[in-house]
C-alpha cells in the first residue's frame, strides 16, 4: 500500500515541474471505489463519478507536489506516484536534518489545507452565477464540494500520528530527536493504538453504534478498512522495530538508544 509498485505496461507517465510522475491503475480504481456513492446514491450520475475521481487525482498530485518542491528547496529531489489509497513522493524527504524533513512532510498536507481555505474564500466571497452559465451550475457546485471534502478531511487524516502517512512519520521524527530510538518504539506505538482504536469505532459505526464519545465522527466500513491496514501495518513496524533493537542490545551494548542515521 505504501511502497513504490512494479511499473506496468498500464501507467501514465509523464515529466512535469521537472519531476517524473506516474500513475498506477490502482489509483483509478481505488478512487473510484471511495466515490461509488456519487454514482449510486439517490440522484447520482456517471459524471459525479468521474468528476470525484478527477478531484482525487488533481488533490493527490498537488499534496505529492507540495513534498517534492519543498524538498527539492533543501537540495533533495524526487519522483512521485500515484497509487492505491495515494500517492508517494518517492526521496523528497531523503535530507539529513530533522527539521527539514518534518517540513518536507508537513508540506504535502498544507498544500491541500491552502487548496481547501482558497475554495472557500472563493464561493464565499465571488458570485459564480454571474461568470458561469447556468447549465454547468450543478457540476461546478458538486465538483467545488469534493475538491473542498478532498482538500480539507484528507490532510486532516494525513496529520493525525499514523504509520506512515505524513502525520505518523512526523510523530517518529520528532520523537526521534527527544527519545533516540526508544522515540522510533513509541511512535509505533501511538500509531497502532490510535489506528486500531478508530478501525473498531469504524465498525461499530457501520452498524450504527459507538466506540468512542462525540465528536468524533462515526465513520464507515472503507474508513475502518484503512484504519485496519493502518493498525497492521503500525504492528508490523513495532515488531520489526522490535527485533532491531534486540539485535543491537546482544550485539553492541549501548548502541540500542541510539540513532546515528537521523541527526538533528
Amino acid at each position: 500500500m505504501f511502497l513504490e509498485p512494479n511499473r506496468t505496461p498500464y501507467d501514465l507517465r509523464w515529466r512535469m515541474l521537472g519531476t517524473d510522475v506516474r500513475v498506477h491503475p490502482l489509483f483509478w480504481l481505488v478512487s473510484a471505489v471511495l466515490g461509488w456513492s456519487a454514482f449510486s446514491g439517490p440522484g447520482g450520475k456517471l459524471s459525479y463519478l468521474l468528476l470525484w475521481v478527477l478531484c482525487c487525482f488533481v488533490s493527490v498530485l498537488l499534496h505529492e507536489f507540495g513534498h517534492v518542491l519543498v524538498g527539492r528547496l533543501f537540495g533533495s529531489d524526487g519522483h512521485i506516484v500515484l497509487y492505491s489509497f495515494g500517492g508517494l513522493a518517492i526521496g523528497s524527504s531523503d535530507l539529513r536534518a530533522r527539521w527539514q524533513r518534518v517540513l518536507v512532510l508537513f508540506a504535502g498536507p498544507a498544500v491541500q489545507l491552502v487548496l481547501a481555505g482558497l475554495l472557500w474564500g472563493s464561493f464565499r466571497w465571488l458570485r459564480w452565477d454571474r461568470y458561469v452559465p447556468a447549465t454547468w451550475l450543478p457540476n461546478l457546485l458538486v465538483t467545488y464540494v469534493m475538491l473542498l471534502e478532498i482538500n480539507l478531511a484528507w490532510p486532516i487524516l494525513n496529520l493525525l500520528p499514523f504509520w506512515p502517512l505524513d502525520g505518523g512519520r512526523i510523530t517518529r521524527e520528532l520523537l526521534e530527536g527527544a527519545l533516540g530510538a526508544r522515540g522510533t518504539t513509541f511512535a509505533l506505538g501511538v500509531s497502532l493504538v490510535v489506528s486500531g482504536l478508530l478501525a473498531a469505532h469504524c465498525f461499530l459505526g457501520a452498524g450504527d453504534r459507538r466506540l468512542l464519545p462525540e465528536p468524533v465522527p462515526k465513520g464507515d466500513l472503507y474508513l475502518a478498512l484503512l484504519f485496519a491496514m493502518l493498525a497492521a501495518g503500525s504492528y508490523l513496524a513495532l515488531q520489526e522495530e522490535s527485533q532491531k533493537r534486540r539485535y543491537w542490545t546482544t550485539t553492541r551494548p549501548g548502541v540500542a538508544n541510539q540513532n546515528p542515521k537521523r541527526q538533528l
